[in-house]
């Protein structure tokens, strides 16, 4: 069954399918009664504790033993409870030797605390089943009555209780057909420990149908369940050390990728139930989607929740999310996976303070808050691992409790003294897809040092900003410079991953390295950096926008030219001009269908010296006619086409005053560039010149990344 809605209004809501299979068929009905399995431990328990607490009955920061009186529990609180992070067991199978929630509270405590509580998180039955017991001892009343005065009956949620009674049977999905039980479970918790102890327990036990929880989510999402604070809190990223996805018993910010279903969006909140029960709710747009499956019927053998649930939120995200996206990157899945793959592990790492997980926090900081691995070195790329250089500017090692070394300058690589040092060799840098880029050169410097030294290399994954769907620009010819390291496009529609696959691939010095990319999740091809839901931070001085990376791919070209690119202005390279440009005209000149998902207006500045982004831009001090782009589609922006018009145009309408500088063929890849401009062939035509190359590049190119069939207007 599935339910998709907002506060206001149920989008879809349809049974499909059968509710059991054996012994005889009977299909699903839009009212059907699912097992919500460890749904129960939102719905109920974490919510019916959070009341608790806002009523002053309890405080989420004090020992439980305070109120469950064992010994034992005074080393971890509430809080910790709901965030699995209280080091206990994450399940003991006791439904063969004990019939009630005290008796497995006793096992809980025998067995002891297995990390220390608040510094791992651990997903655990057994933190919710004492969280239950600490409701009732509270209330002085069972779990499932105190649920059903202060949730249940108040939402009017008329099918949703603990043990329904048994002429509800014909309504209830049926679970698995239970070995230990003897039976197909149909209206009974399948959950046995729940089962054991009367089918009422804080981790398992509880019905309901797809109705019932969309009132369950109206409420929570208008604020007529908990108060606004409480929810906030509840939400709260980032509470539970290294592990940011947890907040107060709900699940945070989906990974696309991962078995537990998903909404797009970096507010949405959720959790699912084994038996195949799935709920996601988004605070940004105040949608939710309910999926409730009997996937354990009737046999867990046949259980597949990952495929269930992919098919079904995969769709609810194409057509309400087209062009929205939570991607996550390559250091978050490292913290996903808690750095189990680096421990006791030697690691250089190669990034900047662009580079960040999904909290915000520079990768650099990430790996040396990591004590199962040692940080040995750092590197940074051209602008420095602080990004405060100007372009081109050479940058000195600092001093900090792990060694800094700059790879811009005089020194490209990491030495093989250096390289003897460590186990592993991390690069984390946030490239912007554009060919003149120095970070790929960067890039293939280090994969050359080790591929010699015999290290490997780990590259952590980041979307390209201007996503892989187009290419642009000639195939450079001449390669081996910073801004053209590689024979690829201008626009090369590769993340630094493929990057380093395509470079491994076509050196053959580094056909021996052992290369991995950690990649990302929920990033398709077809996404634009601005539909990532990721946080901007600028990866060089004079990149300061999605926008400014977008247009560099063509304005980029006026550095090798005697016109000011937009250094020493707000809007470096979306503004381009010179004292003796006629601007008026030269935009006349250019023709509408060269400018495509962009305008372009007649502006007047003046380049200062902006210490940090262009301390010496051209035409310093000197007013400046000039053209500045604007986006109107970023899909439609195809900036080389556009740069090509307006350097034709400018140098049909100067031929005296425009001239190039040898750093033009060494941007464009060769001189087939310049020459096809002054031989006054148009911007079309060179652009549809480069079509049969990129189309033979588009084939070669690694593919870690498919795009995304979204649906458009």
């Amino acid at each position: 069954m599935a339910c998709v809605g907002d506060i206001e209004t149920t989008y879809f809501h349809e049974a499909i399918g059968l509710r059991q299979r054996i012994p005889v068929e009977s299909p699903a009905e839009s009212t059907t009664l699912y097992d919500l399995a460890s749904l129960t431990k939102v719905i109920a328990t974490t919510t019916v504790v959070l009341l608790l607490r806002d009523e002053g009955l309890i405080d989420l920061d004090q020992p439980v033993s305070d109120i469950v009186p064992v010994s034992a529990f005074d080393a971890f609180s509430i809080r910790q409870l709901l965030t699995h992070t209280a080091g206990l067991v994450p399940m003991l199978p006791l439904y063969e030797s004990v019939n009630s929630v005290d008796a497995m509270i006793e096992r809980f405590a025998e067995r002891g605390i297995e990390a220390p509580s608040g510094t791992r998180h651990r997903y655990s039955d057994a933190g919710f089943i004492i969280l239950g017991r600490i409701v009732e001892l509270i209330e002085r009343d069972s779990l499932d009555r105190v649920c059903a005065q202060r949730i249940f009956d108040p939402l009017d949620m008329g099918s949703t209780r603990f043990n329904p009674p048994a002429d509800w049977a014909d309504r209830c999905a049926a679970t698995e057909d239970c070995p230990w039980r003897g039976r197909v479970v149909v209206g009974a918790v399948h959950d046995e420990n729940a089962y054991a102890v009367g089918g009422v327990a804080g981790h398992a036990g509880l019905f309901s149908n797809a109705p019932d929880l969309a009132r369950f989510c109206r409420a929570l999402l208008g604020g007529r369940l908990l108060a606004e604070t409480t929810l906030e809190e509840m939400l709260v990223f980032g509470q539970v050390p290294s592990y940011p996805w947890q907040g107060l018993g709900w699940k945070l910010d989906a990974w696309h990728g991962g078995v537990e279903g998903f909404l797009p969006s970096r507010q949405s909140f959720g959790h699912t139930g084994w038996t195949g029960t799935c709920l996601w709710m988004d605070r940004a747009s105040g949608r939710f989607a309910i999926l409730l499956g009997n996937t354990c019927h009737p046999s867990r053998q046949e259980r597949d929740n990952r495929a269930f649930r992919q098919i079904f939120f995969g769709e609810v995200a194409r057509q309400l999310y087209p062009r929205t996206t939570n991607t996550h990157t390559g250091v978050d899945r490292l913290v996903w996976d808690r750095f189990q793959t680096l421990r006791r592990t030697r690691v250089a790492l190669l990034t900047n303070r662009a580079a960040t997980d999904v909290q915000g926090q520079p990768t650099c900081d990430v790996f040396a808050g990591q004590s199962q691995l040692a940080l040995v070195r750092l590197y940074g790329p051209e602008h420095g691992i602080e990004i405060q250089a100007e372009a081109g500017e050479a940058v000195n090692a600092k001093k900090s409790t792990v060694p800094v070394t700059s790879l811009y300058g005089t020194r490209k690589e990491p030495s093989r003294a250096e390289l003897k040092e460590i186990d592993l060799f991390v690069i984390d840098l946030p490239d912007v897809g554009a060919r003149y880029y120095t970070y790929m050169a960067t890039l293939l410097a280090c994969m050359k040092a080790c591929a010699e030294a015999r290290k490997p290399i780990l590259v952590l994954d980041r979307p390209n900003p201007l996503g892989g769907a187009v290419l642009e620009g000639p195939i450079a010819e001449r390669v081996g410079a910073d801004v053209c390291c590689a024979p690829i496009p201008i626009r090369h529609g590769m993340t630094l991953g493929e990057a380093a696959l395509f470079l491994r691939e076509t050196t053959p010095a580094l056909r021996s390295l052992h290369l991995e990319v950690s990649t990302l999740d929920g990033w398709y091809r077809d996404r634009l950096f601005n539909e990532c839901s990721l946080q901007w931070i600028p990866p060089s001085p004079n990149i300061p926008t999605p926008e400014t990376a977008l247009v560099y791919v063509g304005t980029c070209l006026f550095e090798g030219t005697n016109v000011n690119e937009g250094r020493g202005t707000d809007t470096p390279f979306l503004t381009v001009g010179a004292p003796w440009l006629d601007a008026e005209a030269v935009i006349q000149a250019i023709n509408p269908e060269d400018r495509p998902g962009c305008s372009i207006e007649a502006v007047t500045y003046t380049p200062e010296s902006l210490p940090g982004k262009a301390t010496h831009p051209r035409y310093l001090g000197e007013q400046c006619a000039g053209l500045r782009v604007h986006l109107r589609d970023a899909h439609r922006v195809r900036a080389f086409t556009m740069a090509v018009a307006m350097l034709a145009a400018i140098r049909a309408r100067h031929p005296s005053e425009f001239e190039w500088s040898p750093f033009f063929d060494v941007l464009a890849g060769g001189d087939a560039l310049r020459k096809a401009i002054e031989s006054g062939r148009s911007a079309r035509e060179i652009t549809l010149s480069c079509a049969l190359e990129l189309d033979r590049f588009d084939q070669r190119r690694p593919r870690l990344y498919h795009a995304s069939n979204a649906v458009t207007e």
